[in-house]
């Protein structure tokens, strides 16, 4: 299998395990939800003649974890409906209606959950495998510096962002120092990327060298 193949494989498998940072050895996990009452600074209000909204909210979770994502996806937009802000449930929606090939819906709604939250990094990590999917690398590439930058040792955004300058953007240089920084994270566990990382140090000087510098 050729390091393009094997890369869109692996984003699959990265952007499946959310925020946790992922080992090619392990099967991938279902994400971890973002409570929707983290990515808010008010008092959550339960509307009347509704259940209070972290009631609602595990709901819509228990209907992901059931494998129905239609009906998570009904109960999260009507608690988006009530409460607008949260980055956590936008989050989730974002994840049903990536996984359902949505693609602009899951831009909006992880765009949103951004914007109510920039700092929500299971959210940046999403939205940039979506936009690298459209095509749009430098939207992709913000969008995962940015969540590194947040979390310095969220292994999947680090694979991710050096998948992208590997396959996509065709920078070696600057995928080298990031496929070795994932090594670190994950313990060298990873046969899959220790081929590639020897694959580009056995290109040359040029390639090697930069990736060293860049590493420091």
């Amino acid at each position: 299998m050729n390091r393009c193949t094997s890369a869109v494989l692996i984003t699959a498998l990265l952007i499946s395990a959310c925020s946790t940072p992922v080992r090619r050895s392990s099967p991938p996990t279902k994400p971890s939800p973002v409570t929707p009452a983290a990515s808010s600074t008010k008092t959550l209000v339960a509307v009347p003649g509704r259940p209070a909204p972290e009631l609602r909210f595990q709901n819509a979770l228990a209907l992901m974890q059931d494998q129905r994502p239609q009906d998570a996806q009904i109960a999260l937009q009507s608690l988006l409906k009530d409460y607008p802000d949260l980055s956590g449930v936008w989050t989730d929606a974002g994840i049903i209606q990536a996984r359902a090939k949505q693609r602009d819906q899951a831009l909006k709604s992880f765009e949103r959950a951004i914007a109510a939250n920039p700092s929500n990094t299971v959210a940046l990590n999403w939205c940039g495998a979506q936009y690298r999917e459209a095509g749009d690398y430098k939207r992709a590439e913000q969008r995962w510096q940015k969540a590194i930058e947040l979390r310095p040792d969220y292994a999947a955004a680090v694979l991710n962002l050096a998948i992208l300058y590997d396959v996509s953007m065709r920078r070696p240089q600057d995928a080298l120092p990031l496929y070795r920084r994932y090594q670190e994270l994950s313990d060298n566990k990873d046969l899959i990327v220790s081929a590639w990382v020897r694959d580009l140090e056995s290109r040359g000087p040029v390639v090697a060298d930069s990736g060293s510098e860049a590493a420091r």
